[in-house]
């Protein structure tokens, strides 16, 4: 295979990878939507003061599809890498790109350092769930840097993932 040959195969699929893209942020908003506009404010049965939205199932199944998505696409890499010896896109060389190991790492580390922080921060406060105090430390602090690391990583992606479109324009 020649490079020409090469160059056109990774543009066909860097194609497909924005159109599979596209199609989950937008299957991802209609399902948002949907969630937030139909049933949103339905009183909670046992305790009025609560919402009880009608589609948390449907935006549950759908978390769990990305997720599931996402875990064979990244088994699937990582296989594809490993046989074909981890081919470099025509841009993988340039700027950004050639560090994008470093940022995704060090993203991770850092949001997960400033959710441990936080959470020991907060570890002595105390929630109300059902209608028990819930006051762990631990599980306090599990939780403060999984939301923070969630948080983080969300929006670091959606920099990255706009970066990328509009650099990939010029």
């Amino acid at each position: 295979m020649n490079n020409t040959q090469i160059t056109c195969a990774q543009d066909k699929v860097e194609k497909v990878s924005k159109i599979v893209l596209w199609a989950l942020i937008g299957i991802s908003l209609v399902v948002t939507a949907l969630f937030l506009l139909i049933g949103y404010d339905t009183p909670y049965e046992e305790n009025p003061k609560f919402n009880d939205p009608q589609l948390t199932d449907l935006l549950i199944c759908w978390t769990y599809a990305l997720i599931a998505g996402a875990a064979v696409a990244t088994v699937g890499a990582v296989i594809y890498t490993a046989i074909n010896g981890g081919n470099k896109s025509k841009n993988e060389d340039k700027g950004l790109l050639s560090k994008t190991g470093l940022i995704a790492w060090g993203t991770c580390i850092v949001s997960v350092v400033i959710g441990v922080a936080i959470g020991v921060a907060g570890k002595d406060e105390q929630l109300l769930i059902n209608g028990k105090g819930w006051n762990d430390p631990t599980d306090i602090i599990m939780t403060d840097a999984s939301m923070v690391s969630i948080l983080v990583l969300t929006i670091v992606t959606i920099i990255a993932t706009a970066f990328s479109m509009v650099n990939n324009k010029k």
